[in-house]
């Protein structure tokens, strides 16, 4: 099938021409309407990369079903002829899975299959349309699953299913993945792209009696036709504040984590999400944001933001917020004013910018309405630091933009800053990771997250790496769409990826050895990643002296030690050396004990003596 012939892109002549065909389908689909509307969150693993031990330390993501929730509102909202009352609910199937896990002793009482398979029993909802979300290309295998599911349901396998998000929309609306995914989600009725507040309101209303041509960002499958025109939400639905009394907001990071900052927080905070506006204002090649939400940013009203943070805090007892914004800074005297406005309503919460911020945005003045108004942790998003690839990937930032925000995160050092650093561009040689660490370590700040490229449908670069060769669309897999770090992270499939034997002790030689202007090989890769997170995540630790900066690095140190990567001996080393800087002295017991784990692991053995690390400097 050719699928990209056989789409019908509206206009009012096509529009026109399939009215009667649309309206019949939509009739027979939905004789009474849509009443009630079942939002589906799948796992965020599938049964395959899902880690029962992962999961049992906390340490996979949770973050609340933010758009479903926003949808919820939207479709309770609607008021139209045929229909006096609306009902819905979300099925949070990420919640019952990692809920499930912790109130399981052990593997032997828990199955990923039942999880899934008792929570649609136990739904006792007959819904007219199951609508599903999904963020990640990593959440397509447990989609399938779920989709699976639901056809040997006696109830729920009766209402059409409709499905959108960002992964749905990337995989769609590239050429090169959309017949496999349509393929993928057989049964699936309505495939909905890009935001679709507007676009779900106008179908709903559309079913019900409004004109066919209102129809927008929606595929319809048994049709195969896509009514492609744009309904980009305008400011008043950006204001919508999510139905959280159907979202179970306050338990949801009780058994997962939300953001990059929960650490800097007390255990029994409870975290949520929130958003300011939409869009970003770069034009980053590996990004589909840009091509998601459309040219420049949308700003919701500091009135509504103020609104939902209230309801959160005073409602849900929610004390720390990730904001979720792709460009939480842009336009300096708005974000100024909303700070500032946060501040003054004194609501006893703190924040974080976990997505990233642009460098050339942190003015002073941003920074410190942003640290008055409880801003705890924020990352930059840097990438690369060779001049070379960041024109290539149009980052908007230089090597000197970075530095100069570097400098004044220094004076706020209240905020955990931390920096996004990303290898393996494609022609990105030696040199140009070489330059990217070498402004790392000149910017000296608390933590570098690094991971490998990983193109993403409907990104420029993906494009380009299909054209050039470099990826072959028939033999996608969008399970594997996935960084290097994080719960879900490749690193978490190979224990030792991230610990590779490798020649040198120094860092600056895995360069010396090459010609600078050749291409590492994938291979390669690994090696220049694991070193990079040494010298300038743990190496550092050595020299901090900063008592504010030891108790942040101890708690993000100690969180990796239980949560992240127990198994770490370099996290464990340089936790001791923390906990002594700061007088809480490590008995000898517990330092014999991480002697007695290194000398008994030939890896870890050799790592500790090429690197100088001495157990005696931690008495």
């Amino acid at each position: 099938m050719n699928l990209p012939s056989l789409f019908i892109e509206t206009t009012e002549s096509v529009a026109d021409k399939n009215m009667p065909i649309i309206r019949d389908y939509l009739t027979k689909q939905f004789p009474a309407g849509i009443g009630k509307v079942l939002f589906i969150i799948p796992p965020d693993a599938d049964e395959n990369t899902f880690n029962f031990q992962t999961a049992k330390r906390g340490r996979y993501w949770n973050f609340p079903p933010y758009g479903a929730g926003v949808l919820a509102t939207l479709f309770c909202e609607i008021e139209t002829n045929g229909m006096e009352k609306r009902d819905c609910k979300i099925l949070n199937l990420n919640q019952n899975m990692l809920e499930a896990v912790t109130n399981n002793a052990g593997t032997n009482g828990f199955s990923y299959n039942e999880v899934i398979k008792n929570s649609l029993e136990n739904i006792n909802f007959s819904p007219d349309l199951i609508c599903f979300s999904v963020m990640f290309s990593q959440t397509h295998e447990s989609l399938k699953h779920v989709l699976a599911e639901l056809k040997t349901h006696t109830i729920l396998n009766k209402a059409p299913i409709a499905i959108g998000g960002v992964h749905i929309t990337n995989a769609f609306v590239n050429i090169s993945t959309r017949e496999k995914l349509l393929q993928d989600l057989s049964g699936v009725k309505f495939l909905f792209t890009y935001e679709c507040e507007q676009s779900f309101k106008d179908f709903v209303c559309v079913v019900e009696g409004d004109q066919i041509c209102n129809l927008s960002q929606v595929y319809i499958a048994d049709l195969d036709q896509y009514q492609s025109n744009k309904s980009v939400p305008n400011s008043k639905l950006l204001d919508v504040i999510p139905k959280y009394e159907i979202m179970e907001i306050s338990k949801l990071s009780k058994f997962g984590k939300i953001g990059s900052f929960y650490c800097h927080t007390t255990p029994d905070t409870k975290i949520a999400t929130i958003v300011s506006n939409r869009g970003c204002r770069a034009q980053c090649t590996f990004c589909s944001v840009r091509n998601f939400n459309g040219v420049g940013v949308r700003h919701r009203s500091i009135e509504s933001i103020i609104k939902e943070l209230k309801i959160l805090r005073y409602g849900y007892d929610i004390k720390h917020i990730m904001w979720l914004d792709d460009d939480i800074f842009k336009d300096s005297k708005r974000t100024v004013d909303m700070f500032n406005a946060i501040a003054n309503e004194n609501l006893g919460m703190t924040f974080d910018c976990s997505n990233g911020v642009i460098a050339a945005s942190c003015t002073d003045e941003i920074l410190s309405a942003s640290a008055r108004a409880g801003l705890i942790g924020l990352n930059i998003g840097m990438e690369s630091g060779s001049k070379k690839i960041l024109r290539e990937i149009k980052k908007p930032g230089t090597p000197a933009t970075f530095l100069e925000a570097a400098e004044k995160l220094k004076k706020y050092p209240e905020i955990n800053s931390r920096v996004f650093l990303m290898i393996g561009f494609p022609g990105e040689t030696y040199k140009d990771i070489l330059d990217t660490f070498e402004v790392a370590r000149e910017m000296s700040l608390d933590w570098y997250n690094i991971t490998i490229l990983q193109p993403l449908p409907n990104t420029p670069i993906f494009d380009s790496m299909v054209a050039q060769g470099y990826i072959d669309p028939s033999k996608v897999d969008f399970s594997s769409i996935r960084y290097n770090s994080g719960g879900l992270g490749k690193h978490q499939s190979n224990k030792n990826v991230n610990l590779k034997d490798v020649a040198s002790v120094d860092f600056i030689k895995i360069f010396q050895e090459h010609n600078l202007n050749d291409v590492p090989e994938a291979d390669e890769l690994d090696k220049i990643w694991a070193f990079m997170n040494y010298h300038l995540n743990f190496k550092p630790l050595l020299f901090e002296t900063r008592e504010i900066k030891l108790k942040q690095k101890l708690e993000y140190i100690q969180n990796l030690c239980d949560i992240v990567v127990p198994e770490n001996a370099f996290a464990q080393y340089f936790r001791i050396s923390l906990l002594n800087k700061m007088g809480s002295g490590v008995g000898q017991k517990e330092i014999d004990n991480l002697r007695e784990y290194v000398l008994g692991n030939t890896f870890w053995e050799k790592r500790f003596v090429e690197l100088g690390l001495d157990f005696n400097i931690l008495f």
